[in-house]
């Protein structure tokens, strides 16, 4: 897994070739909604193959959710000549060109070019059937490039209004410093180690959750560990008014692990479904573990979402997106 996190780090550092910011920022703001993708490419070009390649790597379904979205939406495409003012400030947008005499395809990055905070990519090759290659062999990287922008705009938004109290409490309970966002409040839990956060709306519902617990031996930090005892942890809250329920992980629902380097520490990142059993509500989460070799202590922080007629994507990844500000 290690060897695997390098090498996408490598590949990260020779796909974009270089990264250029505007001395003078736009006064217009961003159009559109998080997650939303403009394209611009010739006509040409993005009525062959290439459309494809660029398709299938963006929207594919985002990993973890229980139903399918994408990773980004593609709202639409124009020809550069023709782009309206309007189509120039969507926040995210990949602009597709061929230079014959281009050695290698390459990445571009450039921010805030027609308004702010924006991401525009360029990506670049000799032909159009070089650029396809480009995009099908590096989607990863081209979707971390725009995923880096979206998590830094939604993090740069709520800590503007970030619940003070909170975090505080959150820091004396675990030692880390995290932003959390204006208007969640504490649950009461049976198991006092355990905290939980919430934020209520009308048809959605976001959670936090975070607890320590001791480690023991190399067993306590595996990914089939981490998994049980948060399902453990889980089943001390239950369902108002569903006699006999409790939380839990959905044993039939994906199991999603990759490992992260977060603040310099290792962090397992762990995605799935939660549900109440004896009871209708579930959803996606996403929780992050790290192991403090000074306290022998692991630390678990769960992102779990319950929204059952919207979306799913974007309000767990403005959830998942606090871990990086994490201290």
């Amino acid at each position: 897994m290690k060897r695997i996190l390098s090498l996408l780090i490598v590949a990260v550092a020779l796909v974009i070739a270089g990264c250029t910011t505007r001395s003078t920022v736009p006064n217009k703001t961003t159009a559109g909604k998080s997650y939303d993708m403009f394209i611009l490419a010739s006509d040409d070009l993005w009525q062959g193959d290439l459309r494809f390649a660029v398709c299938d790597a963006l929207e594919a379904d985002a990993p973890g959710l229980t139903r399918p979205e994408g990773y980004f939406n593609i709202v639409d495409w124009r020809n550069p000549d023709n782009a309206t003012a309007v189509d120039l400030k969507y926040g995210n947008i990949l602009k597709l060109a061929v230079e014959p005499t281009i050695v290698e395809p390459i990445f571009s990055v450039a921010q805030n070019v027609y308004a702010r905070p924006q991401t525009i990519v360029t990506a670049k090759a000799a032909s159009a059937e070089a650029l396809s290659s480009f995009i099908t062999d590096n989607a990863a990287t081209l979707r971390q490039i725009f995923e880096e922008a979206e998590r830094t705009r939604s993090n740069a938004y709520y800590s503007g209004g970030a619940a003070e109290l909170l975090m505080e409490d959150f820091k004396s309970h675990t030692g880390y410093e995290m932003l959390i966002p204006s208007n969640f409040y504490k649950a009461n839990t049976l198991d006092k180690s355990l905290l939980w956060y919430i934020r209520d709306y009308k048809n959605k519902a976001q959670y936090i959750f975070a607890f320590e617990y001791p480690y023991t031996d190399a067993e306590d930090f595996t990914p089939e560990w981490l998994m049980r005892t948060l399902d453990n942890k889980l089943s001390t809250i239950s369902s108002k008014g569903a006699v006999g329920s409790y939380m839990g992980v959905n044993e039939n629902g994906p199991a999603v692990v990759t490992e992260q380097t977060i603040a310099g520490k290792r962090w397992y990142e762990l995605r799935g479904w939660w549900e109440v059993n004896n009871d209708f509500m579930g959803g996606p989460f996403v929780s992050y573990s790290t192991l403090d070799e000074t306290t022998n202590e692991i630390t678990t922080i769960m992102f779990a979402l319950y929204a059952p007629e919207e979306g799913q994507r974007n309000p767990l990844r403005e959830l998942e997106h606090l871990i990086y500000t994490i201290k």
